[in-house]
C-alpha cells in the first residue's frame, strides 16, 4: 500500500465527455427501435417533423426529458429539480426545471425550458418571456429541445439578455438513424469528434461565462 496521492481523472480526459454524451444520444436513437418506430426517428432527425406521442406511446416532452435532457444535465454536472415551485415568481406558470448547484458569483436563479426536437424556437420565446417578466435578481435561462442548447443571462433589474453559449447537435442527430438502416455506415468516431463542443456546456465552464457577462454588464 502507498500513501501517494493520485489526481482523479476528469470526465473530459481523452474526450470522455463527448464519448459519454454520444452514448446518451445513441440510446435515445435506439429507443425508437426498441419501440418499433425507427422510421419516426428518421422523420424527426432528417425531415424536421415533430415527435408524435401516439407513435412513442409516451408524451413527447416526457420522452425527450427521460432520454435526452435529464441524462445530459447529469453528465454535464448539473443538479436539477423538474417542474420547480417558486419559479417564476410572477404568475402560476413555471419552467420545466431549475438548477440547484450553480454559482454565478452572486445570488441568481437558473431555470430551464424544454421543448421537443424541431420546436426549439417556441422554447426560446417562452424563456425570453420568463426572463423579461421579472427583472429582480439575475437569472440564467437554459433552453433546449435536446438537440440545440442555448444559455443566456439576464442581469439584475435589466431587460437585456446576454448570450453565454449556443450549441447545436443537429448534424450529429441527423446521423443517428444510420445505426438502424441496412447498408448504412454509422461514422461513430467522426460523430464523437463533432460532439467535443459539448465541453462548452459543462457547468463549471458555463458558470465562468455567466460570471463574465454579468460582471461586464454591471461595469458598463
Amino acid at each position: 500500500m502507498t500513501s501517494e496521492k493520485t489526481t482523479p481523472t476528469s470526465i473530459t480526459d481523452h474526450s470522455g465527455l463527448a464519448e459519454q454524451l454520444l452514448r446518451v444520444y445513441e440510446n435515445f436513437a435506439d429507443e425508437f427501435s426498441r419501440r418499433d418506430v425507427p422510421v419516426h426517428l428518421s422523420d424527426v432527425a432528417r425531415e424536421g417533423k415533430y415527435l408524435k406521442g401516439k407513435k412513442l406511446g409516451q408524451h413527447p416532452e416526457r420522452f425527450v426529458e427521460q432520454y435526452l435532457i435529464w441524462p445530459t444535465l447529469e453528465l454535464l454536472n448539473y443538479e436539477f429539480w423538474a417542474q420547480p415551485y417558486g419559479y417564476p415568481k410572477w404568475d402560476k406558470t413555471r419552467p420545466d426545471f431549475a438548477i440547484k448547484n450553480f454559482d454565478c458569483g452572486e445570488d441568481c436563479a437558473v431555470i430551464g425550458e424544454v421543448k421537443t426536437p424541431n420546436k426549439f424556437e417556441y422554447g426560446k420565446e417562452q424563456m425570453e418571456d420568463y426572463l423579461k417578466s421579472d427583472l429582480g435578481e439575475p437569472t440564467v435561462g437554459i433552453t433546449t429541445d435536446g438537440i440545440r442548447w442555448n444559455i443566456e443571462a439576464r442581469p439584475e433589474k435589466s431587460p437585456k439578455l446576454l448570450e453565454v453559449v449556443d450549441v447545436n447537435f443537429h448534424d450529429v442527430v441527423r446521423k443517428l438513424p444510420s445505426r438502424h438502416e441496412e447498408r448504412e455506415s454509422y461514422p461513430n468516431h467522426r460523430t464523437r469528434q463533432e460532439m467535443e463542443v459539448v465541453e462548452s456546456l459543462q457547468r463549471e465552464t458555463v458558470e465562468r461565462g455567466v460570471c463574465e457577462v454579468l460582471t461586464m454588464a454591471t461595469e458598463s
